[in-house]
């Protein structure tokens, strides 16, 4: 296919990835013929399995006998071949534009590379894509189509300028409303937010319908708080500052990122989601091939 005119993505650096396509690990919504099985009901297709319903679904689907046999809401599924429905939301807050000195790019620079370099993937394969850029005060969508779509979200994400706080749910919000198809959906964020709070709106996804992978972006300075001499910390999503000798802070800031890191991982682990860290210092085809390679895992 061609590539738009952009430096997010670079086709020989893609080359590079295990020769596999983006896939959901789910049932996946569509409209065209193609390689993902979905639940929807049509010609020549078998019955697969049961889900739980959720306040949205379509109630044609719902299997009478067993609410009558036992008094439960459940939909019928069916298999058949469609096509991938792919969300990619990138945090667009403040936090994601620092760059400390052994990176080469910001964390939302090397997110957009990320996010660009899937879309890229997932059209390819001829299935749809949309974007998702949210900070705490707003949301920049694009629903998942194929003509033109990569042009749409290099620009997007290009010309996007990481400002204000997190709000990690409201960002998601817009992906559990009954009128989104369920899909793949791919959060890359620095997760600076409270692990409940951000769980809390993975289970939303989840409760929807979505498989979801959840890329965990950070600069080196945030994994070891590399600075050598005592200086001055300043909140890039507020107005606190902090000066310190970090020497004497690293081990415990090491425990509490590690902290973070476990209980991410333990709740992405609990409900199925692919949980992937990755830092700015890396090539991104190292995250890439990875989240290829999770997604295509127990299918």
């Amino acid at each position: 296919m061609q590539v738009t005119d952009t430096s997010l993505v670079q086709p020989d650096v893609l080359a590079q990835l295990h020769n596999l396509n983006v896939a959901a690990r789910t049932v996946v919504e569509g409209m065209r013929a193609g390689a993902h099985r979905s639940p929807l009901r049509g010609h020549s297709v078998d019955f697969r399995d049961h889900r739980p319903y959720v306040a949205g679904d379509d109630t044609r689907h719902l299997d009478w006998k067993v609410l009558g046999r036992r008094d439960r809401l459940v939909l019928k599924r069916y298999e058949a071949e469609i096509d991938l429905g792919a969300h990619l939301v990138v945090d667009g807050s403040a936090s994601m534009a620092y760059q400390g000195q052994r990176a080469a790019l910001s964390k939302y620079r090397y997110a957009s590379i990320l996010a660009a370099s899937i879309a890229y993937l997932v059209l390819k394969q001829q299935d749809r894509v949309g974007l998702l850029v949210f900070n705490e005060a707003e949301v920049l969508e694009r629903r998942p189509v194929r003509q033109g779509q990569l042009e749409r979200i290099c620009h997007d994400l290009d010309e996007h300028t990481p400002e204000l706080g997190t709000d990690t749910g409201k960002g998601l919000d817009r992906l559990v409303a009954p009128t989104t198809k369920r899909g793949l959906v791919v959060l890359l964020s620095d997760c600076l937010e409270e692990p409940d709070e951000l769980i809390r709106a993975l289970d939303r996804l989840r409760h929807r319908g979505h498989d979801v992978a959840l890329v965990w972006v950070l600069d080196p300075d945030e994994l070891d708080l590399g600075v050598a001499t005592v200086s001055r910390f300043e909140d890039m999503e507020g107005d606190a500052e902090l000066v310190a000798e970090p020497r004497a802070l690293r081990r415990a800031y090491q425990d509490e990122v590690e902290k973070h890191r476990l209980a991410l991982r333990e709740a992405c682990l609990a409900r199925r989601i692919v949980f992937l860290p990755c830092n700015t210092n890396e090539a991104p085809t190292r995250p890439l091939n990875e989240l290829l390679v999770a997604l295509h895992h127990d299918r």
